[in-house]
């Protein structure tokens, strides 16, 4: 479905699950990630926009112990006794259920319901359709059971899901920025304060487009989680050298204090912390070039953070690298890949004027390199759940 409307939505749901009563509508944003990438774990700073696509929930309590669920996208149902709450099944609604572990641990007192999701973001496509889905059916519970949660309790609550229920270690910007994300602004995020500075968008006659792969390398997670395995370890060996408790994070560590670290860390744990501070610093100038609309130096940035993504951190993928490559041949002033990488999709600032002209050029060049179709967006800063909690009012 995912046209952005309510009503055919509704009549779904009742299709599905009967027609009375009405349920309520809740949604939340994708997101894209400027420029920031594995950072956030890490305890440093990120550049996301909440976007434009939206994953909407349906939800009606119903009273009994179990919670029916049915994906539009993957035209597939679920089903959760609130009995089994910790018995995973290895599919798509474990991240519904890791919701309800998290209230479970909370001591929320939960009845049945039915639950319909619906999703314009793309599943894999980097654009955390996880996060998305989280945060609407947290902002649905919370609302419909009349929890008494904080802000910083739902995100918290979706990251945990993700993290110790369905087993993905990824930081909290996702779950952030969908919550928080304001309509035009990009927010500058510090993932260890959780203080935020709204960044406006000046990108002057430019587009920001996604290219998405609809390449997903099995490998992926796994490697993902290797990723933030790497960097505790190289933040032990680092505060083994230097004294317990030197450092928090890696975020900690200045650009200038690499060279000594040449000397303690191993090649691979080198290049994981070299990526991670130099990251940092790109965001901060990022934001600074983007508030006075140095579009410019913004693109220099989007490339250098691709090259550190797939030299220094491994991440990236060669449908990823062929899609910057394309970018920097055309040209145009910057792309790199956004998400956690080995697939999903590409950030480019495109000239508006051009945008036809790219997006049908890198379309064609793709599918004569790989064979397959990629899906292009124009997306645009949005706001998140906070902002708009509920469609059915």
């Amino acid at each position: 479905m995912s046209n952005g409307t309510i009503d055919p939505l509704r009549e779904i749901f009742h299709e599905v699950f009967g027609s009375s009563p009405q349920p309520e509508v809740y949604r939340a944003p994708g997101r894209v990630n400027l420029i920031g990438e594995h950072t956030d774990y890490n305890g440093g700073l990120v550049l996301p926009i909440a976007i434009d696509l939206d994953t909407r929930v349906c939800i009606r309590t119903t009273g009994e112990d179990s919670v029916r669920l049915y994906s539009t996208n993957l035209d597939e149902s679920g089903l959760i006794e609130l009995g089994k709450l910790h018995d995973r099944q290895d599919k798509w609604t474990d991240y519904v259920q890791g919701l309800l572990v998290e209230l479970d641990r909370k001591g929320a007192e939960l009845d049945g319901f039915d639950l319909l999701v619906d999703s314009e973001v793309p599943v894999g496509g980097g654009l955390s359709s996880s996060a998305a889905l989280e945060v609407g059916v947290m902002g649905a519970l919370t609302d419909v059971f009349g929890l008494e949660l904080d802000d910083f309790e739902v995100i918290n609550s979706c990251r945990k899901a993700e993290n110790d229920f369905v087993g993905a270690s990824t930081g909290i910007m996702d779950q952030y920025i969908s919550y928080f994300g304001r309509g035009g602004t990009a927010l500058l995020l510090n993932t260890s304060s959780l203080n935020y500075q709204a960044v406006d968008l000046n990108i002057g006659n430019h587009v920001l487009v996604v290219i998405d792969t609809t390449v997903s390398h099995t490998h992926g997670a796994n490697q993902y989680n290797k990723r933030r395995e790497e960097c505790e370890e190289a933040l032990e060996m680092i505060n083994a050298e230097f004294g317990p408790g030197h450092l928090d994070s890696l975020s900690g560590l200045k650009v200038y204090q690499l060279e000594d670290l040449e000397k303690v860390l191993p090649g691979t744990l080198y290049d994981r912390t070299y990526h991670v501070v130099t990251e940092n610093e790109r965001v901060v100038d990022a934001a600074d070039f983007l508030s006075i609309g140095e579009t410019e130096e913004v693109g220099k940035l989007f490339y250098a953070s691709h090259d550190s993504l797939r030299d220094r951190y491994k991440v990236s993928a060669p449908e990823l690298d062929f899609l910057v490559d394309f970018a920097l041949n055309f040209p145009i002033p910057g792309a790199r890949m956004t998400g956690g990488g080995f697939g999903g999709s590409t950030i480019h600032l495109v000239p508006e004027e051009q945008l036809d002209e790219y997006v049908d050029g890198a379309t064609r060049a793709f599918e004569e390199e790989f064979d397959v179709t990629p899906r292009s967006f124009v997306v645009q800063a949005s706001d998140g759940a906070k902002a708009r909690p509920t469609l059915s009012r």
